[in-house]
């Protein structure tokens, strides 16, 4: 009885996936279909050539011109969105790699696929030590962080009461897609280090001292 306990203990082992044992493998994985459209769209959004910016801009002003001519709802306008990006998540995969060809991938293009995952993970990580930092201020220098913090929501609800919403949306949009290339054409690489410097410095200098 025991032994065929084992048995099927090692049948149902052998049978179950293996998992990826670091996490970049587990962003490899998880983005497979989508391997095949990640490297144009990194290429777009690096400014690989220098069309590409004025691509960007064209396709999301084309994008709220729309929105500001038909005046959708709220909530059609996040409805409409959803099932877009549903739709995407589930055609990409399926459709992808037959019509851009994966019996055509090479070992440049896995490269360049990893180096994307790795940019994910670094990303993941930035995100990561940005709540850390932001726990650490609470808890070493609570004062500090309440200004901070209200500081900067009375100063966007200050903003957003200057400026039209659609308006502002599409700033923030073309902001957030237009950021990977500037940060790869060092536009704006030299004010980010000198503000994440006076930011450490003067806001958590103290706290990095104890």
């Amino acid at each position: 009885m025991e032994t065929n306990s084992m048995d099927s203990q090692n049948l149902v082992e052998e049978n179950q996936p293996q998992q990826p044992a670091d996490p970049l493998s587990q962003i490899k994985h998880d983005l497979e279909g989508w391997r095949e459209v990640l490297l144009p769209l990194n290429n777009l959004l690096n400014w690989d050539k220098p069309v590409y910016p004025g691509i960007i801009i064209g396709f999301t002003t084309f994008l709220f011109l729309m929105i500001w001519y038909f005046e959708p709802s709220v909530l059609t306008t996040f409805s409409l969105l959803g099932l877009s990006l549903s739709l995407i998540d589930f055609l990409v995969p399926l459709v992808g790699p037959s019509v851009l060809g994966r019996s055509k991938w090479t070992g440049v293009q896995e490269k360049q696929y990893e180096q994307i995952c790795i940019r994910i993970l670094n990303f993941r990580y930035h995100i990561s030590d940005v709540v850390d930092t932001m726990v650490t201020l609470k808890n070493e220098r609570p004062k500090v962080y309440f200004m901070l913090v209200m500081g900067f929501l009375a100063l966007f609800a200050w903003v957003g009461s200057k400026i039209d919403n659609l308006l502002l949306t599409f700033l923030m949009l073309n902001l957030t897609l237009l950021m990977p290339g500037m940060r790869r054409q060092k536009v704006i690489q030299g004010y980010l280090n000198k503000i994440g410097a006076v930011f450490k410095k003067t806001v958590l200098g103290k706290s990095k001292s104890k």
